[in-house]
Formats: C-alpha cells, sequence, structure tokens
C-alpha cells in the first residue's frame, strides 16, 4: 500500500494487529495511518508493561462500534479484523465497512468457523461449563464442607470437627462430587475449565480459613468467573459462522461489486483455525 494509508483494525483489543502493520510498514519505510477500533474501553498503551514495543503514532478508538465507525466514506484503504466482525450485526457491520472502503478499499476478515479446532474445544468447554453450574453440585458441596473447616480454627475443634456427623456428612458429599469431576476431566480433556476448575478446589482445600463467610465468598467467586467463562464460551459460539452463514456474508459484501475471496486459515497446513474472508481487488 502507498504511503499514508490508513488501515484500521477493527475489535483490536490490546492492540495486536495495529503493531504488526506498524512494524510492516516500518520495514518498508512507510508512514500509514494506523486505527484500532474496540467496543471496549480499551486503552493499549496505558496498560502496556515496560517491556511492550511502542504503539507509537497507532490512533486506538475505544468504546466504538464497527457499526459506527469514525472515517469519512472512502477514506479506509485497508480494514482488517481478527475473530471481531462476527460478533457485531451483520447486516449493518457490512454496510459501515463497504462506506469506509469506498471503490478501492480492501478487507481482510479472520472469521470462527464451525470447522475450526476453536469450535470444537469451546463447545467442549462450554458444555463442562454447563455441567459444573446446573448438574454438578460442586460449589454447594464445597461450600458445605469449606464452611466446617473454618469453624475449625484450632486444635479442639478440629478434633471435635473429626467426630462430627454434619461434618462426616459434608466430606463425603465433596468426595462423591469431586470423584464426579475427576471422571468428567478424563472423559472430556479439551475441557481445560475442568482441570482448572479442580485445582483451586485444591488449593481452596489446603487453605486455612479465618472465617466460614470469607469460605463463603471464595467459592461464589469461583462460581462467578466459571459462570462468566460460560457466558463468554456461549457468546462465541453464537457467533462463529458455518458454511451457509459464511457464504451470506461473502454475499453481502460482494453486492458492492467488490471482489471477494473466501477460505480457511489454516495452522500448519492442517489444523483449521477459521474462516478467511478477503474484499477488494489487489
Amino acid at each position: 500500500m502507498r504511503e499514508q494509508a490508513v488501515v484500521v483494525d477493527i475489535g483490536t483489543g490490546n492492540g495486536a494487529i495495529p503493531l504488526l502493520a506498524q512494524s510492516f510498514a516500518g520495514s518498508r519505510t512507510l508512514q500509514w495511518q494506523i486505527h484500532g477500533i474496540d467496543i471496549a474501553d480499551i486503552d493499549p498503551p496505558g496498560s502496556a508493561g515496560a517491556q511492550t514495543p511502542s504503539y507509537g503514532n497507532i490512533h486506538f478508538h475505544p468504546k466504538t462500534s464497527m457499526t459506527k465507525l469514525p472515517f469519512a466514506a472512502g477514506s479506509v484503504n485497508l480494514i482488517c479484523s481478527q475473530f471481531a466482525f462476527e460478533y457485531a450485526p451483520r447486516e449493518q457491520a457490512t454496510r459501515e465497512i463497504l462506506r469506509v472502503l469506498g471503490a478501492q478499499g480492501r478487507a481482510a476478515l479472520v472469521l470462527h468457523s464451525h470447522e475450526s479446532v476453536i469450535h470444537s474445544v469451546s463447545c467442549s468447554q462450554a458444555d463442562a461449563c454447563n455441567w459444573l453450574l446446573r448438574e454438578s453440585g460442586i460449589f454447594d458441596a464445597t461450600r458445605a464442607l469449606l464452611r466446617r473447616m473454618a469453624a475449625a480454627n484450632d486444635s479442639e475443634a478440629r478434633e471435635r470437627l473429626s467426630a462430627d456427623p454434619h461434618a462426616e456428612v459434608a466430606r463425603t458429599g465433596f468426595n462423591n462430587v469431586a470423584s464426579r469431576l475427576m471422571d468428567r476431566v478424563e472423559q472430556s480433556p479439551d475441557a481445560k475449565i475442568l482441570q482448572t476448575l479442580a485445582q483451586h478446589l485444591g488449593q481452596m482445600l489446603r487453605h486455612t480459613w479465618s472465617s466460614a463467610e470469607d469460605a463463603d465468598a471464595a467459592v461464589m467467586s469461583l462460581r462467578s468467573w466459571t459462570e462468566d467463562e460460560h457466558t463468554r464460551l456461549k457468546l462465541m459460539l453464537a457467533a462463529s459462522l458455518d458454511r451457509a452463514a459464511l457464504q451470506e456474508t461473502a454475499g453481502l459484501l460482494g453486492a458492492s461489486g467488490l471482489p471477494v475471496q473466501t477460505g480457511k486459515l489454516l495452522y500448519q497446513n492442517s489444523t483449521v483455525m477459521g474462516w478467511t474472508l478477503v474484499v477488494g481487488y489487489e
């Protein structure tokens, strides 16, 4: 692309794509106008560590929707997006991309695919989250046991705990659900959230709790984390495109008269990571 070309990354996150664009342009002694757009309240330069490469003259636009891009019609040379475009309302985002590209711009998008390893693993992860939250009983069993442990805060209390029938019920209940959890870990090797949660539970059992309230708060925090992960996975799976949705999206973009190419993003020439969709003339 030419000197002073305008490059826009939508759904930029921490600005990884703009950094690559800046490096690429610099290696060719070109000055590009590089922008990162995100619906979230991002600040990559402000949150970067001391070892992070300089963001230079990259312009970031936090809290900005890809359906309302802050650019004039036909003013953008290249729009790129890595696993972000598909989260937006498709028709509105398509119209906005075509507006800012005009007749000469290009777009290069990587999209979540039903045929990708990411989709397959995410399905396993989402199923595991659903099991943890709806069927396993792991959070209630952990809470019941930790409350008993928190009450045994001296040697005499711990001795009484060993003979307490209510504590024994809590131990047995926890051991039963923990056993089911470990069975599930073996049955679902792709669902890493099960392994992560099992590790957290081990740490919680080894911890000395000062009060039942502290133990309750820790269990609730772990449950909230699992719920957040479940929500993220469901959103991603809902945004993922099958072949029909990919072709529909290509048709929306191609209606402008610009050429459209679709393909698969492959890792090591074999593992499907997502769809590719390229719009515009070379």
